[in-house]
């Protein structure tokens, strides 16, 4: 399995400008390639392939030498990059890629990470010659990050990397900037006991989450108690006139805030679905469609800022590292039928209390929830095994 490691790094600020560069020419080839495959779509009806862009990169070299700025491994990626936009597009799980903007585009990708390997090659004589072929990224001395032509980077390295590189993305967010290595590893296997806990998860907004055994998580609603802070801001930055010193320093305060927020949210995700995945076996989820739910004006707040998607994400690759199952069981009448004897008991989401009138039991509404989604999900495993 692929996982990604993300490490802060400290550039230069030499470095950040040659970086700045790098992906404001990756993002100009990606616009480029964009526009080319578009027109020649239309004039001549053919699909214009990544290997046909390649091509015209080569030629673009020799005529354009700012290409010849930038390691290749990243120019080679955008098409890559651009190849897998129209595949998701076509998936239809993504809209139809577009040309991107300063904000849009923020990160290059080295494909090959590690120290100087030994390759071979045969001359005209038939002379095999051993030479040495220096990847663009790898880890220099003193544990710092060597990127070609830019030199050592500092980095934070505040966990070990577990598993083989397999390549690096050099990240810009705002003013910070980040290595994300994608590592190569096993998943771990579970212990016996961790395989037969199994428990059913129910998202909800007034209660973050509430597990089959009755436990509740409180939602911590890191959006809104930043709401009044983040309405001052954005109200002060209004009233400035755009592009002036205060601006500037006023719209950095606000991404902050932002970012704050999202810092936050991320690290109480990564918690908790690190603690479940660790805990249970096999985990039962819902399979909401997030995007869909989100069109209601009067949730979609709400809905975002839990982060329901981003949830299920986490949990469904530390389930996979950690040798467990994640099972998405259709949302169906979980709420409304018993998890007692299956009758189904209708109710809005006012009502807050399951009350069934056929056996008499009595249970909050995402307690009985979270049990029929275990029941479901266990249902669902044992008939793909039979």
């Amino acid at each position: 399995m692929l996982l990604n490691y993300r490490y802060e790094i400290y550039p230069t600020e030499e470095q950040v400008t040659t970086l700045d560069k790098w992906i404001s020419i990756c993002r100009m080839q990606y616009n480029s390639a964009l526009l080319d495959k578009q027109r020649i779509y239309k004039n001549e009806k053919r699909n214009y392939k990544r290997t046909d862009m390649q091509k015209q990169q080569t030629s673009d070299k020799k005529v354009t030498p700012l290409l010849k700025d930038v390691p290749s491994q990243p120019l080679q990626e955008v098409f890559f990059r651009l190849e897998k936009a129209f595949e998701k597009f076509f998936r239809q799980e993504a809209k139809y890629p577009k040309l991107k903007k300063y904000k849009d585009y923020n990160s290059i990708t080295f494909t090959q990470f590690g120290m100087a390997r030994q390759s071979s090659k045969i001359k005209k004589t038939g002379v095999v010659k051993k030479q040495l072929v220096r990847r663009a990224a790898s880890f220099g001395k003193g544990g710092k990050l060597q990127i070609s032509t830019i030199g050592l980077i500092d980095i934070h390295l505040h966990r070990k990397l577990d598993g083989k590189v397999k390549q690096v993305v050099i990240k810009r967010q705002r003013n910070r900037w980040y290595a994300i290595f994608s590592v190569e590893r096993h998943a771990n296997q579970p212990a016996l006991s961790d395989a037969h806990k199994t428990v059913g998860i129910d998202l909800g907004i007034k209660k973050f989450a509430v597990l089959s055994d009755g436990t509740e998580i409180k939602n911590p609603k890191f959006l809104r108690k930043k709401e009044k802070q983040l309405k001052r801001a954005q109200r002060k930055l209004s009233k400035m006139k755009k592009g002036s010193s205060n601006w500037k320093k006023q719209s950095k305060n606000l991404t902050q805030i932002h970012s704050k927020v999202s810092n936050q949210r991320k690290d109480f995700l990564h918690k908790l679905s690190f603690h479940i995945s660790n805990t249970y076996g096999v985990v039962c989820v819902e399979n909401l469609r997030v995007k869909n739910m989100v069109k209601n004006r009067h949730l979609a707040k709400s809905i975002h800022d839990a982060g329901w998607g981003m949830f299920r994400s986490f949990l469904a690759y530390k389930c996979e590292k950690n040798g467990g199952q994640l099972v998405k069981v259709k949302p169906h009448y979980t709420s409304q039928n018993c998890s007692g004897c299956g009758n189904t008991v209708k109710k809005s989401l006012s009502i807050r209390t399951h009350v069934c009138p056929k056996c008499g039991l009595v249970l909050d509404r995402d307690h009985n929830a979270a049990i029929n989604i275990e029941r479901a999900g266990l249902e669902q495993i044992h008939y793909q095994v039979a």
